[in-house]
């Protein structure tokens, strides 16, 4: 019976267990913010969540502050009338004091932390402002007098209740605004209480002589009042009583204390503000607490907050607050307070260095859900700068997930600049630990490389992840409303009702979509790995055949969490009445039906008759792995030798291998012929076969065999920077071999142009043009100067790449280059010296600046370039794609049209400006690209482990597929990919595509790339997930994933 005491009085104090219920795996609550997954709360979060946030708590707060304001002025009447017949104010108190006491019942019943709240400062005000509801069970001329005054109290709460209206905030004019809305509240509320005591402090027979409003009436109060806050002290009006005189006595110790420190502190915050202080826990709500540190910039510390902080993000965000502290070794410049001020206390800035554990202790790191650590992308070093990122994340790790930290693991997303960085062996020791490595600058090249393929493609996936706007509204049946649908949907996850339990992903695609217009597009699923030989969680894009299970997440793109959420509350009930109306409309029987739902579980892409080849598909296979494999792992025995003994070689069906080489590098580390042809096999061997890879080479042999140039086999893995060093004669003769005076290819090539530097990275752009899945264009790299062996050596090991000497700049060298013929001219940059726009001595020395930001070089060359390139080939050609270092570069480029403010949601416009580069039709377009709008693989993994993973199998696809239960490595796993518009569905609508795709083709249709001109657009646009009526026209293009 005590412990069933204890559990309830403990229920009734704190409620702080009553968390959102996910009914998730733990793997899949460890991948998905609980904030995207759908989940049921106790009735008391509901009631939170609706005094908080929405329309209605919108509704509830105001209505709450005009009944405040309302009591103290009825107090004020009430004290200058006397009421024989009809007191209707006292009335209208009782009804004001009832609805403040169902206020306060229910937020003590839906406080997270109900102790906390009842005796807390605004908690007791909210007591004593229901407490006169007792009026109600008594006469009103037994009423007591102490009761009325906690009526008038009642003004207090205006403080709180502008708070929560959003009327105040952290910037000067709010603070100043509270601090006279305090003063003025202040000074009503001591004028009352001293009009109190003086007539009921007064002896009988003083009260007899004073009048019906008091021995001193309330305006003489309020004057008494503001004569001695001011301290000039007429003496006209004085307190008679005991009571009246301590009541002065403690007004002249406020005004002399209190204001003068308020004043004080609004003036301090004009000029700087203090950032030396730490983190208060208490102030975070389950898992809702991020922490930005390593290298801030204004914009970046913009961009995540406006990501983090977007209602389509978290439909909880007022029911659980997410707090966010930024951890960096600087004071906070002017524009980045003010950005801070417009979160309303929810996001701290504290100066110190991940680097150091008492800061690191200071922000409370152990409680945060997650550590970012972002790099400078402005560094001249960039090698430099990732040591730094590596060394501030294994300080952090080693701090908030030591050995003696069991209850709660910190997760560490870290950015570096350089690939090399990512696959570094110093993160094998913290794999599955927390620490978690994006390069973005990888994406970026692959990214661009495959939009030469697919249009759009840059911009289409960039969409998918960014959410940092608003718009309030647009006009209707334009492009500016299609794209702006297209870009307010995003990747969510779902949990699926137990309704689409048991039934085909295709079918669950088309009910989601015709219901919701929402699409289905992967799967997370927990699969059997063959190699490593365990069950992993994997995501799996457009699962075709495999039937849905109660583990199974789907990912889905829609506008909103709303529709997510809608899908995963959809009724058995509800099922079963569509899975009828499907039957009639797929004209199948029941019996047929079943069939189509019960059918094997099978990838039909990827059904054979013989075994599936099963091969690693390593990205960032190291010189130093390879070296290990060609020791101790490598054997071969004739034709049926393979890394797992298929007889294959690593091939797939149509002679590629999963490394996109070419059928002459048949296995992932080559084959006989190959050797033997390059002059790299052993004279004297013993095996049959010629012993061109004997069993267990010596480690000269091993040596000999991966420094070669161009590499054996495996030609996808980037060239080791001791390879390019030893072979620089045969690297330099290659690159004089395909140095060309004029391009003149019997097929349309690439034209990458270069202005200023090689580009680092360019490796992963023309990987990615060398799949042999797609048609391999002639690629021609143009640059002023000739590339030494390094630059050249990571690029020339894939055939068809030339390099043409001469300028970009000048329209002679693009025509040398063949622009004309050209399918695609691409303007890469680089991280080149900046351009200083802020106009420095022209202001006085001494006066703070604000800052200005520099272009670079590079930009300025390649806005130039492109006006040269539209002057040859027309603007309306849609053949460039644009690469900027600064994303405000891109407003420069042509078409110009920047979206008026008037259509922006005004608080998403004020925390994120910069957002609007979103609506520029370059990059509606797919013309202009940046690689700082890849943060998303950032922010947006937060929310989505899966984010990267995600991003990768739309660029290049997976190397997997789903089958039978387990995890296929045959390729080619499914991508994003592009086709016309099958002239069947001309002048029809998209949802008609979408199924007829679906059923007839077997793709899954994602969205439109429309053509310029449609709708009145200057340019072609992105348009993702169409509305089901939208038109599509014949020259509209489809991203289906197949």
């Amino acid at each position: 019976m005590d412990r069933k005491m204890k559990r309830t009085l403990g229920g009734l104090v704190n409620s702080k267990d009553r968390r959102k219920r996910v009914n998730a795996s733990r793997h899949v609550l460890e991948t998905y913010h609980e904030s995207f997954l759908y989940g049921t709360v106790s009735p008391s979060v509901k009631i939170r969540g609706t005094l908080r946030s929405g329309w209605l708590g919108l509704f509830w707060h105001f209505l709450e502050f005009v009944l405040a304001v309302a009591s103290g002025v009825l107090y004020v009447y009430s004290t200058y009338k006397d009421f024989n017949k009809f007191n209707w104010a006292n009335i209208a108190q009782n009804y004001i004091s009832l609805i403040f006491a169902i206020d306060y019942i229910l937020r003590v019943y839906s406080e997270s932390a109900r102790f906390n709240y009842i005796f807390s400062f605004w908690g007791l005000i909210d007591l004593l402002s229901a407490i006169p509801i007792i009026f109600f069970a008594r006469s009103a001329n037994k009423n007591g007098q102490f009761l009325k005054l906690l009526q008038f109290l009642r003004i207090v709460r205006i403080i709180s209740l502008m708070n929560k209206l959003g009327i105040v905030g952290s910037t000067v004019l709010q603070q100043i605004l509270l601090l006279v809305t305090s003063t003025f509240t202040a000074v009503f509320l001591i004028a009352g209480i001293l009009q109190y005591v003086e007539y009921h402090g007064a002896t009988a027979s003083r009260r007899a002589e004073c009048p019906a409003e008091g021995c001193i009436n309330f305006w003489d109060a309020i004057f008494f009042v503001i004569v001695t806050i001011s301290t000039v002290g007429y003496g006209d009006i004085t307190p008679k009583t005991s009571l009246g005189q301590v009541v002065a006595i403690c007004t002249i110790i406020a005004a002399l204390t209190i204001i003068p420190i308020q004043i004080g502190k609004i003036t301090y915050l004009a000029s700087r503000r203090p950032y030396g202080g730490s983190f208060n826990e208490r102030k975070i709500t389950n898992s809702r607490y991020i922490i930005i540190g390593g290298s801030i910039s204004f914009q970046a510390a913009q961009e995540c907050l406006a990501e983090f902080f977007n209602p389509t993000h978290c439909q909880d965000l007022e029911t659980y607050p997410l707090r966010v502290t930024i951890l960096a070794p600087f004071s906070p410049s002017f524009e980045l307070k003010q950005l801070l001020s417009l979160y309303n206390g929810l996001v701290e800035f504290i100066e110190g260095s991940p680097i150091r554990q008492s800061d690191l202790n200071r922000v409370s790191a152990r409680r945060a859900s997650v550590f970012f650590l972002l790099a400078d992308k402005d560094v001249e070093d960039r090698s430099l700068e990732d040591a730094a990122q590596m060394v501030k994340a294994l300080a952090v790790h080693r701090y908030c997930n030591d050995i003696g930290n069991t209850t709660h693991s910190t997760r560490i997303i870290v950015e570096v600049l350089e690939p090399e960085t990512e696959a570094s062996a110093v993160w094998d020791f913290t794999e599955n630990r927390g620490i978690e490595v994006i390069c973005p600058i990888k994406f970026h090249f692959k990214m661009i490389a495959r939009s030469c393929v697919v249009k759009g493609l840059y911009t289409f996936i960039t969409n998918l992840f960014t959410s940092e706007i608003k718009m309030k509204s647009l006009p209707e049946n334009s492009f500016v409303s299609e794209y702006f649908h297209s870009f307010d949907n995003e990747v969510y996850p779902l949990i699926f009702p137990k309704a689409c339990w048991g039934m085909l992903f295709e079918e669950v695609v088309e009910f989601v979509f015709e219901k919701y217009n929402v699409v289905l597009f992967a799967l997370d699923v927990e699969v059997m790995d063959q190699e490593i030989q365990q069950r992993v969680r994997k995501v799996f894009l457009y699962p075709k055949g495999h039937v849905i299970d109660g583990d199974d997440i789907g990912l889905v793109i829609c506008g909103d969490l709303g529709s997510a959420y809608a899908i995963s509350k959809y009724g058995d009930h509800e099922m079963e009445n569509n899975r009828w109306v499907r039957k009639k409309k797929l004209g199948l029987s029941s019996k047929e039906l079943q069939k189509y739902r019960t059918g094997a579980i099978a990838d039909t892409h990827a059904e054979d008759s013989g075994d599936d080849t099963h091969i690693s598909y390593d990205k960032n296979e190291s010189i130093e792995s390879r070296m290990r494999s060609e020791i101790s792992t490598r054997g071969f025995s004739g034709r049926n030798s393979s890394k797992h003994g298929s007889s294959h070689h690593g091939s797939t069906e149509d002679g590629s291998t999963r490394h996109g080489s070419t059928p002459r590098e048949s296995s992932k580390h080559g084959s006989t012929e190959d050797a033997l042809e390059a002059g790299y096999a052993g004279a004297g061997s013993d095996d049959e076969d010629g012993g061109a890879y004997p069993r267990g080479v010596t480690l000269e042999r091993a040596t000999e065999l991966l420094l070669s140039w161009p590499p054996v086999g495996a030609s996808f893995v980037q060239p080791h920077a001791a390879v390019l060093e030893r072979r620089q004669d045969v690297i330099l003769h290659n690159l004089s071999e395909r140095t060309v005076p004029v391009v003149s290819l019997p097929a349309p090539h690439i034209l990458v142009c270069c202005q200023s530097h090689w580009p680092d990275n360019i490796f992963y752009f023309v990987k990615e043009l060398r799949r042999p899945e797609f048609a391999n264009p002639p690629i021609v790299i143009l640059h002023p100067n000739e590339p030494t062996a390094t630059q050249w050596g990571k690029v020339g090991i894939f055939h068809d790449v030339f390099f043409l000497k001469g300028s970009p700049i000048y329209e002679l060298d693009l025509m040398r280059g063949g622009v004309l013929q050209a399918e695609k001219v691409v303007i890469l940059g680089f991280h080149d010296a900046s351009v200083e726009l802020s106009g420095e001595g022209m202001e006085e020395l001494g006066k703070a600046k604000r800052a200005v930001p520099s272009a670079q070089r590079s930009d300025v060359d390649n806005i130039v370039i492109s006006a040269n390139v539209e002057r040859l080939v027309g603007m309306e050609a849609g053949v460039m794609i644009i690469d900027m270092q600064h994303t405000f570069a891109l407003y420069y480029l042509r078409p110009k049209f920047e979206i008026q403010k008037k259509h922006v949601v005004r608080t998403d416009y004020k925390r994120n400006p910069e957002a609007l580069v979103h609506f520029g039709p370059p990059y509606m377009e797919g013309k202009a690209v940046s690689s700082l709008l890849l943060g998303f693989l950032l922010r947006s993994s937060f929310y989505n482990r899966n984010t990267v993973s995600i991003v990768e199998q739309l660029i290049e696809g997976g190397g997997h597929t789903l089958r039978k239960g387990a995890m296929s490595y045959k390729r080619p796993g499914r991508m994003l990919q592009q086709m016309e518009a099958p002239k069947e569905f001309w002048n029809k609508s998209y949802g008609d595509l979408f199924v007829g795709l679906l059923r007839d083709k077997g793709v899954l249709a994602l969205g439109l790339y429309r053509a310029q001109g449609t709708l009145g657009a200057p340019t072609a646009y992105v348009f993702t997930n169409p509305m089901k009526d939208t038109i599509v026209h014949d020259a509209d293009l489809v991203y289906v994933i197949s």
